[in-house]
C-alpha cells in the first residue's frame, strides 16, 4: 500500500470510537466530516444545516473555529503523530451562510519532533474566503494519553504504542 493509500486511511476514524464531534461518524449530534488529501492538502466539505445557526441565517462562529481547528490537526496524521492544540488563532472574513457548502483545507506550515503549526482556510464555493487560522499543536503528553486511554481502552492500539 503507498504512503498516500496510507494517509488517506488514517486522516479519517475507522475505530470503534469515532465519537470526535467535527469527524467522528458515530457522534449522534456531530458534523460527521470525512478529509482526504488534495496535494499535501488535508480537505473536506461541509454543508451548513440550520442546526449549525449562531445569528439567523449565519453559522456560528465557534463551529467555524472547531472545524478549522480539526482540520489543521488531522495534518499530524501525515506524519503518523498523534496532537493537541497549544494555540489557534482565528480571523473571520466573511459571514458563512446556513444551507452552503464550504470547502476547508488545512496544511503544515513547520513540523518538527516537538511542534507542529498548520493553517487553515474555509471556502465558499465561488471561492471567497470565510475564514483562516494558524494554530500551533504539540504531541500528547503522557498524562493525558493515560486518561484517553482509560477512557476508551482502545485507544492505546489505534496510537500505534504511544499510549
Amino acid at each position: 500500500m503507498s504512503d498516500v493509500q496510507l494517509d488517506q486511511e488514517w486522516l479519517n476514524d475507522h475505530t470503534d470510537f469515532q465519537r470526535n464531534f467535527v469527524h467522528g461518524m458515530r457522534n449522534p449530534t456531530g458534523l460527521h466530516l470525512q478529509y482526504h488529501l488534495d496535494g499535501d492538502r488535508v480537505v473536506t466539505t461541509w454543508v451548513t444545516g440550520d442546526e449549525h445557526a449562531g445569528f439567523p441565517g449565519v453559522v456560528h462562529g465557534g463551529l467555524i473555529a472547531a472545524v478549522l481547528d480539526d482540520v489543521m490537526g488531522r495534518c499530524s496524521v501525515l506524519h503518523r503523530r498523534w496532537v493537541v492544540t497549544g494555540r489557534m488563532e482565528a480571523r473571520y472574513r466573511e459571514v458563512a451562510p446556513l444551507g452552503a457548502a464550504l470547502r476547508i483545507e488545512g496544511w503544515i506550515t513547520r513540523f518538527t519532533r516537538r511542534v507542529m503549526q498548520a493553517e487553515a482556510l474555509m471556502r465558499l464555493e465561488d471561492g471567497h474566503v470565510v475564514a483562516e487560522a494558524s494554530g500551533t499543536y504539540l504531541p500528547i503528553p503522557q498524562s493525558l494519553l493515560d486518561r484517553m486511554v482509560g477512557a476508551w481502552p482502545g485507544f492505546a492500539e489505534f496510537a500505534g504504542g504511544d499510549a
